[in-house]
């Protein structure tokens, strides 16, 4: 009976071990499944907001805005290019884009991505609305549409900036200078799981925008 006994003892603690072994790794797995859906869902967010940023200033009749950097922005101009407009949070910014090739974007819908907090969970909106896009409209409002899901991931912080731009000058001589507006936009994005805040994952991207503006400055001939 002894042997009994001992031998059942011995067989319950293997038999412990390994159902808590077991348990760890199915744990750990679940978690690094977790931790992979919530990378490859925020960096298919930064790839919407990547792609529009990349098009944006896109004109068909770009000439127009060379020798005027404010091409397109809110302080003067014409909307032509569609200049990236970055809101004072820096949480938000609206774009311009010639969609219908015609040389004018200003009859075209504009686009816009921003940060809003719905019930205390941080969400990525797209802008789909037909008019102007507006930054501070409630969260939820007509025209933006969410690109991250709520009840499964948290957008705790995104930022955005065009502190990486800079001229150059490309072209020198004794009649004009031509500079070039090389636009370069960071975006940064920090998302937690919603079920578990300890998982959670940091995207940041630099985008060049293709549609560089030129600032052509004729020099006073002696």
């Amino acid at each position: 009976m002894m042997e009994v006994l001992i031998a059942m003892t011995i067989s319950l603690v293997v038999t412990a071990a390994m159902i808590a072994m077991m348990s760890n790794t199915l744990g750990t797995t679940a978690r690094i499944i977790h931790m992979s859906k919530l990378s490859d869902d925020m960096r298919v967010a930064m790839q919407m907001m990547t792609r529009d940023v990349r098009r944006a200033s896109y004109n068909a009749n770009a000439m127009f805005c060379y020798a005027n950097l404010d091409c397109g922005t809110d302080a003067g101009g014409p909307a032509l290019a569609g200049n990236i407009v970055i809101n004072e949070a820096g949480n938000c910014f609206t774009f311009l884009t010639d969609r219908q090739h015609d040389g004018n974007s200003t009859n075209d819908a504009a686009g816009g991505f921003r940060r809003v907090v719905q019930g205390g969970v941080g969400v990525i909106e797209m802008w789909t609305g037909d008019n102007a896009p507006n930054c501070a409209d409630d969260a939820g409002a007509a025209g933006w549409v969410e690109i991250t899901d709520p009840e499964q991931m948290d957008i705790f912080a995104f930022t955005v900036d065009d502190d990486d731009s800079y001229d150059e000058d490309i072209l020198d001589n004794e009649t004009q200078t031509v500079t070039q507006w090389v636009r370069k936009i960071r975006m940064n994005m920090q998302g937690r799981l919603v079920l578990d805040n300890s998982i959670t994952r940091h995207v940041e991207d630099v985008i060049s925008v293709r549609n560089d503006l030129l600032e052509v400055v004729a020099k006073p001939t002696t």
